[in-house]
């Protein structure tokens, strides 16, 4: 895969990072609201939240999409590099960098999510209906 295309890469996956970081903290806030039992910033907080996580979703589908117009043996590596694959050139450090700073929030995000949900939903949280494997005491 070329410079150009990795690179390109990178820039998609770091616009996503940043997208991720908003989501993050607005989640932090929403379990910091919820803590404190204020019931009018959760409900502003989670509305607010509501576009950061839809363009998110849309980058990921854009970056999702752009993988799969490139030539296939480029596509099947992005997609490698994309799950977490180790590089295997030191032009695909950045990108293998850029995507575990990405899963890493990503994991961070998704378990303030968690705490949040079992916080406001208990026993109904969609963590313990629907993933209770995931769901921790």
């Amino acid at each position: 895969m070329d410079r150009h295309t990795l690179e390109d890469l990178w820039r998609r996956k770091k616009a996503q990072t940043i997208r991720l970081m908003e989501v993050a903290d607005l989640t932090r806030q929403i379990l910091i609201a919820a803590e404190h039992r204020d019931q009018i910033s959760v409900t502003m907080l989670l509305s607010m939240r509501e576009d950061p996580v839809r363009y998110l979703s849309e980058m990921d589908a854009s970056f999702r999409a752009f993988v799969e117009t490139l030539p296939r043996e480029d596509a099947v590596r992005a997609a490698e590099l994309a799950d977490g694959a180790a590089p295997e050139t030191p032009d695909e450090i950045p990108l293998y960098e850029q995507v575990g700073q990405y899963r890493r929030l990503l994991e961070s995000t998704i378990e303030l999510d968690r705490r949040l949900s079992i916080r406001m939903g208990g026993e109904r949280s969609f963590y313990k209906m629907f993933r209770p494997n995931q769901s921790r005491p």
